[in-house]
């Protein structure tokens, strides 16, 4: 297996690989969208909602924010405490506004809107975090991947990765091939087990 082209900017990767068939090229595809552990929030616990949104909507909403993602994840809450006491405006409400109980996890982007809220609306909830992968759910997708064939050799692939954020785009390839390794591990384990 040969890497060339190797090309970096900013959440973007971009290289060839050349010795591999479509199958490993698919594999190593879907390990990047569907198999790296990524921070999610998965339970929110809502005390105060007076806001237009639903309860189940903005549980729905906050759970869709891409956050920074530690691989040595330990539990981490985010608190939402918002209030409008301003009767000329409505208050936006954005991703800044939450509080994280750990420093490294926090929100890859600070203006991403949530709700907005009118005079005497107010929010207040917290968030549980967890560690999830894309197959689960697309919260968890860490982001995109997609190869293209060379038309004259059919051992060789361009590779384009997109990270969203929540990790830089190297370490989304460098955790999906770790995954990789695990899995087929697990399963040579598992084959040497029951041919015995």
């Amino acid at each position: 297996m040969e890497i060339t082209n190797f090309k970096k900017k900013n959440n973007i990767v971009s290289f060839t690989i050349k010795g591999i068939n479509i199958a490993m090229a698919n594999a190593i595809r879907r390990a990047i969208i569907t198999n790296v552990p990524i921070a999610a929030i998965e339970k929110v616990t809502i005390d105060k909602n007076s806001s237009a949104l639903a309860d189940e909507i903005l549980a729905h909403r906050l759970g869709l924010i891409p956050l920074k993602t530690d691989l040595n994840f330990v539990d981490t809450t985010l608190l939402l405490e918002v209030e409008c006491n301003n009767s000329n405006e409505l208050k936006t409400v954005y991703t800044s506004d939450l509080k994280s109980s750990n420093p490294d996890i926090v929100p890859v982007y600070d203006n991403i809107p949530i709700v907005k809220l009118s005079k005497g609306q107010e929010i207040k909830l917290e968030c549980t975090l967890q560690l999830g992968k894309g197959r689960e759910h697309a919260k968890w997708q860490g982001g995109l991947a997609s190869y293209e064939a060379d038309e004259n050799e059919n051992d060789k692939f361009n590779f384009f990765i997109e990270s969203y954020g929540q990790m830089d785009a190297d370490g989304l390839i460098n955790a999906a091939c770790d995954e990789l390794i695990k899995e087929n591990r697990k399963f040579k384990n598992y084959v040497s087990a029951n041919t015995k």
